[in-house]
């Protein structure tokens, strides 16, 4: 059986199906409303779009500078962490991997998991950062993670 039989097999089947599937209804205008509310269909945005002013701006700016988060910043400022990001590469500002805004900084955590031999977990805690994120600082600096119990003092 070739493969052209198989694809025309396969298309005699999707043509029956269709055959008795119900053709989707065309509403005009005025009956739109009624019909949204007969099937309750959400009709309206709930979120109105935030549009940040320049003082906004600029605030934003500086403080994501002064090392605050996109989150924070935009938990703040009541909108989404995107519209913050996007503003600020509007801006001619670096987001990504911006290491000035982390709480912990990436030669530090190599320098007390390689020199000092201290665990992530106590890394982690000195931060106040979770596991996850040390561990992701370290793999991502080709860090082997995997010690064993006769590698700590």
């Amino acid at each position: 059986m070739g493969l052209s039989e198989i694809n025309s097999k396969n298309y005699k089947i999707i043509l029956e199906k269709v055959k008795y599937a119900l053709p989707t209804p065309v509403i005009d205008s005025s009956e739109s409303a009624d019909f949204a509310t007969a099937y309750n269909i959400k009709t309206e945005i709930k979120q109105q779009q935030k549009h940040l002013s320049d003082e906004e701006l600029e605030l934003i700016a500086q403080k994501y500078l002064a090392g605050v988060s996109t989150y924070d910043l935009a938990q703040e400022f009541g909108c989404h962490r995107y519209t913050i990001s996007n503003n600020l590469k509007r801006m001619g500002i670096d987001v990504s991997g911006h290491v000035e805004g982390r709480k912990y900084k990436t030669e530090e955590v190599i320098r007390l998991y390689t020199e000092e031999r201290k665990s992530v977990k106590q890394i982690a805690k000195m931060f106040g950062v979770c596991d996850g994120t040390i561990y992701k600082c370290l793999r991502r600096n080709n860090i082997s993670t995997n010690r064993t119990r006769w590698d700590y003092e």
